[in-house]
């Protein structure tokens, strides 16, 4: 007996019909990606520094390009219906490649970028300086050195 919950995660298999237009739509979407990684490597700013950011940056979205085609072809192609062959295991892996795509965009775009590395830092700077101003992190403004063994509090309640 199927109930509503098993019907909502096993949705209906995709058709022949619905797959290949998700089939072409992505191949154009790769040749369009071509062209347009074709496009960055020829800078129209001739500064240098432009220059070496935009190379480093159409490096990684070239190769996130690739990976996604990688994903997403052999994915469209696991959720045809073929009588011959059972791709259910790949669809499987499919899901798990496409849901770490993120974790690459965030270390290649992310953490590959110099911006983002200074943002990240700055943050992160800005933040201990705010931790250790803190009377309850910091207690050491408040005290004095007795005895060698042990600090008294002095303000403890501010």
């Amino acid at each position: 007996m199927v109930t509503k919950i098993d019907a909502w995660l096993a949705p209906a298999e995709v058709s022949d019909a619905q797959a290949c237009p998700l089939f072409f739509i992505s191949v154009g979407s790769l040749i369009w990606s071509v062209v347009i990684c074709c496009n960055l490597t020829t800078p129209q700013i001739k500064r240098d520094d432009v220059v070496k950011e935009l190379n480093g940056s159409t490096k990684m979205l070239c190769f996130l390009s690739l990976a996604f085609t990688g994903v997403w072809i052999p994915g469209l192609v696991a959720w045809l219906e073929l009588d011959t062959v059972n791709l259910r295991g790949w669809r499987k892996l499919f899901q798990i490649f496409n849901s770490w795509i993120g974790v690459a965009i965030v270390l290649l775009l992310g953490v590959g970028s110099r911006h983002f590395r200074y943002a990240v830092l700055a943050k992160y700077f800005k933040y201990l300086k705010k931790l250790f101003k803190s009377n309850e992190i910091n207690p050491s403004r408040f005290t004095d050195y007795t005895n060698g063994y042990r600090f008294e509090y002095k303000n403890y309640y501010y």
